[in-house]
């Protein structure tokens, strides 16, 4: 058997420096990769440690301390673009402490562009796609060559890709995530993120039917797949039983199914799970109803993230997004009935944008009059359908993955048929402080946080954000 050292990258100030958002979220946010993967490792009798770099004050040393310590003959780190630097940074600090560690990368930028992340790291093998059985097989020593779904680097210095795996169809074949290999009491939010701590995050579904252009689906696909009722509420009270005291649902699409997203908040009610939940991953506006919104806040669901896009009809179009401005506005009403907090996610610098369109999502934004809203410079994410057009069309700038921070103001990432960077980060101030501003806005929220028993934490918020 071996030794799997699980790694998560230390993301909080690379990917949030910059971010309007920064004050919402703290370093201990549970991400699910780890507890999938270390899952199937020990149902084959593997040793899995994981190291959560954002926790720690000294990511070198620990990471460092961790290897010596532990001795594992497997690293997995997971990679997303704007963290690659970062990512070639610590496996090169992993092979200097013990060279013959065998390190494998994988997530959405590995999956986007598997080869280019071998050639570019001294990572030993990329994983492609979803990786929960395949960690395995290569843990297992089975022949890299009869592994589907990865590429590889061989004796001779060669670059190898396999053919893909298929998706798991049956999610319920899957091992309940090892949610004990986090030290637990330290994933706690901030108070204007969450109403207990600590959190845990719990896919219930993988795939979304979207084909919305600036989102890479290149891991889960476009297939929605299910764990079953029964699953779901099972690992919902794992999750309790093991000192978690919210739960968040980072599914792509929790309510793809409004009949399945039904029978679980149904579930949940019958055996008095108790806990506070939130869909973090959002709800699309067009697979909603208020029944069902009664429902999940019935269950425990207090605060529903609406991902919206633009408040302009022909910039939605552009992305191919499927909904209508109309939907939105029925999907927050019915939310702000039932009793939720609500937000909504908007994006700015999309195909098509112009100022005036930028003027009508802050016109929106203000119409629907969500207690949270978020304003995010558009960034073209390689594997999706935005970023093969823009290369295509040659107007990608650069390939300094780095300047991929998805949820800051970006450097110059591509050329806009309509705007400069100027106006488009000028405008990313703009309208959080239009939004944010506003007498009626900072009333509601004097005593809504109050009223919630908040007040402090979101003054504290607002003087860390940097308007």
């Amino acid at each position: 058997m071996a030794k799997v050292l699980l790694i998560n990258p230390p993301y909080y100030e690379t990917i949030f420096k910059h971010s309007k958002t920064k004050s919402a979220l703290g370093r201990g946010v549970l991400v699910m990769w780890p507890a999938t993967i270390a899952a199937t490792l020990m149902e084959k009798g593997h040793e899995v440690r994981f190291l959560d770099l954002n926790l720690e004050a000294d990511s070198g040393t620990a990471l460092d301390e961790a290897i010596k310590g532990f001795k594992p003959d497997f690293a997995g780190l997971t990679c997303t673009t704007p963290l690659f630097a970062t990512i070639k940074m610590l496996i090169e600090r992993i092979k200097a402490v013990s060279e013959g560690i065998c390190v494998v990368i994988g997530g959405p930028h590995a999956t986007a562009l598997p080869e280019e992340c071998l050639k570019e790291s001294k990572a030993d093998i990329a994983v492609i796609g979803e990786g929960d059985f395949t960690m395995s097989d290569i843990a297992g020593r089975k022949p890299l060559g009869s592994i589907n779904g990865i590429s590889y680097k061989t004796s001779d210095g060669r670059i190898v890709t396999n053919p893909k795996n298929s998706f798991i169809e049956n999610l319920d074949s899957l091992p309940f995530p090892a949610l004990q290999i986090f030290r637990i009491n330290e994933y706690a939010y901030p108070a204007i993120t969450a109403k207990a701590s600590p959190v845990t995050a719990i896919e219930t579904s993988r795939g979304c039917f979207s084909r919305c252009t600036y989102c890479n689906k290149n891991i889960f696909g476009y297939k929605f797949r299910t764990k079953s009722v029964k699953r779901v509420i099972d690992e919902m009270f794992r999750a309790k039983e093991l000192g978690f005291n919210e739960i968040h649902i980072i599914d792509d699409g929790f309510t793809t199914d409004m009949n399945r997203a039904d029978e679980i908040c149904d579930e949940i009610i019958r055996r008095k799970l108790g806990l506070p939940w939130y869909v973090r991953g959002g709800i699309r506006v067009d697979r909603v109803s208020y029944e069902l919104l009664s429902k999940m806040r019935k269950s425990g669901c207090y605060r529903i993230p609406f991902g919206i896009e633009t408040g302009d009809p022909d910039v939605l179009k552009n992305i191919q997004k499927g909904i209508k401005l109309e939907q939105a506005e029925n999907a927050v009403k019915w939310a702000k009935k039932a009793g939720m907090i609500t937000e909504a996610y908007f994006m700015i610098g999309l195909p098509g944008e112009t100022e005036e369109s930028m003027r009508r999502t802050l016109a929106f934004a203000k119409k629907l009059n969500t207690d949270y809203v978020k304003f995010a410079i558009t960034v073209p994410l390689p594997g999706t359908e935005m970023f093969k057009k823009l290369k295509e069309e040659n107007r990608i700038l650069t390939t300094d993955w780095s300047k991929y921070t998805f949820a800051s103001s970006p450097e110059c990432l591509f050329t806009h048929e309509n705007l400069s960077w100027q106006k488009i980060n000028e405008y990313y101030r703009k309208l959080h402080i239009a939004y944010y501003f506003r007498p009626s806005y900072i009333l509601k929220m004097i005593v809504m946080t109050m009223i919630r028993g908040v007040f402090w934490g979101h003054v504290k918020a607002f003087f860390r954000t940097g308007w």
